[in-house]
């Protein structure tokens, strides 16, 4: 690629007017259409013809960086089929026709892109009658490959194109003979072989500029307008411009306004502001989308004009993004949680545009920035890290945003203190309601959605609503036949005297029934003012306590569930699992258990605060104040001779044995530590069970 200097000169006299834009051709679409394949011939700025000559063809392209719109909808004129090699010397290029009436001191300018196969020679030429060309003193060179040059030419000292209403001048591809006054009789390149069919010559922001010339009508100015982008039914706002006259006050200009497409710019809605030569636009969408072609006019007092046309394109509606559920989920204490995948979206911007952010509403737990976005697009993800040695539930709210609406999901993030507690809850949050201020780690189960509330951290039970809400025990549905027992611990306040028959508030659920129910009713035998609790398995036979109970006492309800029995049993503030307790009596066959619920109704008569719930697989992990997982208990095995002998620590565990794992486990008669039993007959597996 060459590169050398072009001489250019820029002339414009000084006679007490400012130089202005007589006419301009940018080429670009009007409206906007975002493509630089398409355009229009017709002026920018003021008025006037552009034609082409000698046969050559043309398309649009790409324009210079020179025209404003470089960075939005920048089109020029793309030419080509230029004359042979030796033929038609300074016929072939692009001719406009213009008045300049009312100016003096005309400058042309232009920028100019020419290919390395076509003629790197163009000369300008003139025309005072609009059909005889004479030549401008010097020819322009193209210094560069495929770049955009600047051309400027100086008539100032042409007295002849001055204030005239034929004004006419061409861009023609030139010999190097007669643009150097030496050298051959050709058209030459910037480099390789001249190829007139393909090789492109393009032209853009083609202006003419003038002084206007004393006591001459000439037409007004008016600033040049942005394009705009609003939204239906939005407004642009007051838009700044000048507006300017050679003879007349700038208060004395007349102001008028049209629109190319009235459904989406009403007339109506072009509003014109300000005075003298300070003006404003505003522009206001009606409801239906597209553009339309904004063009405001200025006219002085001799009825000379001149306008501005900007498009305002017209976006829908600006609707909220989109976020998808994110499920609630569950970790052990110190340990991070694997990325969550979640998608997003727009109607209006894109996926990759969308903002995301995070607020934990337990920071203590969750603090924001242990939430840590990743992926791309519409597939994103979501991690988070509790802070060291803390437990319990944090709800953490993921809001996506185009910058104007914004979606929201919150999710809930339980942090149990070891693997053998399941559900570590103490209803630390906001009031409301439970399931969606808890990001669903609780579900609505029956009844109406968003009933049941949490007040000053504590779980509501009450009489008027209808909604039972559910918790998913983490990695349940836990099955009969593998030795589970699942404990359950919680505080409970009465507000008031349940009713006489008894109801029950909490339960296991299985499939779709309720188990290891938790009963409340009034004494009918004891104190007034006292009421009772009782288990059943999985109806109202139930065995009450001997207990009387007062309200507006705290109690500790501790539970167990036996999977491969079926029983259900139930201890009041417990120091231990020897504790007194009670044990439902009704039958009922041994099935799973996926979650567990508290229950609302009338059927209670009375209201009741719940608070600090555990659900665990040991009496120990539910009850205990600490942290800390209690010790395995160990079976251990040692073959003697032709015996294998079981040995284990802790008196309260039962040896139990079944042909098969899958099969049920019965207790093995009168078996203690140390237990040995001969190697032969069919297989057999040995557990220990809790008494």
């Amino acid at each position: 690629m060459k590169a050398l200097v072009c001489s250019l000169s820029l002339l414009v006299a000084s006679t007490g007017f400012p130089a202005g834009i007589i006419s301009q051709w940018n080429f670009n679409s009007s409206p906007p259409d975002s493509s630089t394949s398409t355009g229009i011939l017709t002026p920018s700025v003021g008025d006037g013809t552009v034609s082409f000559l000698n046969g050559i063809t043309t398309s649009f392209s790409t324009g210079g960086t020179n025209d404003p719109a470089s960075s939005t909808d920048d089109s020029a004129i793309s030419t080509t089929h230029y004359p042979p090699l030796t033929t038609s010397n300074k016929t072939a290029g692009v001719q406009f026709n213009l008045s300049t009436v009312g100016y003096s001191n005309i400058v042309i300018r232009w920028d100019q892109r020419t290919t390395s196969t076509a003629s790197r020679y163009f000369r300008l030429q003139y025309s005072t009658n609009g059909n005889d060309f004479e030549d401008y003193s010097a020819a322009c060179v193209s210094q560069l490959d495929s770049v955009y040059e600047a051309q400027t030419n100086s008539l100032a000292a042409i007295a002849a194109v001055n204030n005239n209403p034929n004004f006419a001048f061409r861009i023609v591809a030139e010999w190097e003979s007669t643009a150097l006054n030496s050298a051959s009789n050709v058209y030459v390149t910037l480099g390789g072989s001249y190829l007139p069919n393909s090789a492109t010559v393009r032209f853009d922001y083609v202006t003419i500029i003038g002084t206007p010339l004393p006591g001459s009508d000439t037409p007004p100015y008016i600033d040049a307008i942005g394009d705009q982008t609003i939204r239906v039914t939005q407004s642009t706002g007051p838009i700044d411009f000048t507006v300017l006259d050679a003879e007349d006050a700038a208060s004395n200009l007349v102001l008028n306004a049209t629109s190319s497409d009235p459904a989406v710019i009403p007339p109506a809605n072009i509003t014109l502001g300000g005075h003298g030569s300070a003006r404003t636009v505003n522009v206001t969408a009606a409801s239906q989308p597209g553009s339309s072609l904004i063009r405001l006019w200025v006219i002085d007092s001799g009825g000379k004009s001149n306008s501005a046309p900007f498009t305002v394109a017209v976006l829908p509606a600006n609707t909220a993004p989109v976020i998808s559920a994110i499920p609630a989920t569950n970790t052990l204490m110190n340990t991070a949680i694997s990325p969550l995948a979640f998608t997003i979206g727009d109607a209006e911007t894109s996926a990759s545009s969308l903002a995301l952010s995070a607020v934990s509403r337990n920071p203590t737990l969750v603090p924001n920035a242990n939430v840590v976005f990743g992926g791309s697009g519409s597939n994103r993800t979501v991690s988070v890290t509790p802070a060291s040695g803390r437990v319990g539930v944090a709800p953490v709210t993921v809001a996506v945003s185009d910058g104007t609406n914004t979606a929201s999901w919150t999710f809930g993030v339980m942090v149990s203190p070891s693997s053998s507690v399941l559900v570590y809850e103490p209803f630390d949050y906001d009031d409301g309601s439970v399931v969606t201020n808890s990001g669903f780690f609780w579900n609505n189960h029956t009844g109406t959605f968003g009933e049941c509330q949490i007040v000053n951290d504590q779980l509501q039970i009450t009489t008027s609503q209808t909604e039972d809400i559910a918790v998913s025990l983490p990695g349940g549905p836990y099955a009969r036949n593998l030795g589970t027992v699942l404990y359950t611990c919680f505080k409970a306040n009465f507000q008031a005297l349940p009713k006489n028959t008894p109801d029950y508030f909490a339960a296991f659920v299985s499939g779709s029934s309720q188990i290891a129910r938790v009963y409340a009713s009034s004494a009918t035998n004891a104190p007034p003012g006292t009421f009772r609790l009782a288990i059943a398995n999985a109806s109202s036979t139930n065995t009450p306590y001997l207990d009387d109970l007062n309200t507006n006492t705290s109690y500790t309800i501790v539970t167990r569930y036996n999977l491969d029995t079926a029983t259900s049993t139930m201890w009041l503030n417990p120091a231990s699992e020897n504790d007194p307790g009670v044990a439902a009596s009704d039958p009922l066959t041994p099935a799973s258990v996926s979650s567990f619920l508290f229950r609302q109704g009338s059927g209670l008569g009375a209201a009741i605060l719940v608070d600090d719930l555990k659900i665990g697989l040991s009496f120990a992990s539910v009850t205990s104040s600490n942290s800390a997982p209690p010790p395995p208990i160990p079976l251990n095995l040692q073959r003697l001779g032709n015996n294998v002998m079981l040995t284990w620590t802790n008196p309260a565990f039962t040896l139990q044995s079944a042909p098969t794992i899958n099969s049920s486990f019965t207790n093995i008669p009168a078996a203690s530590s140390p237990y040995t039993t001969p190697i032969t007959g069919i297989a057999r597996f040995f557990r220990l069970q809790a008494n």
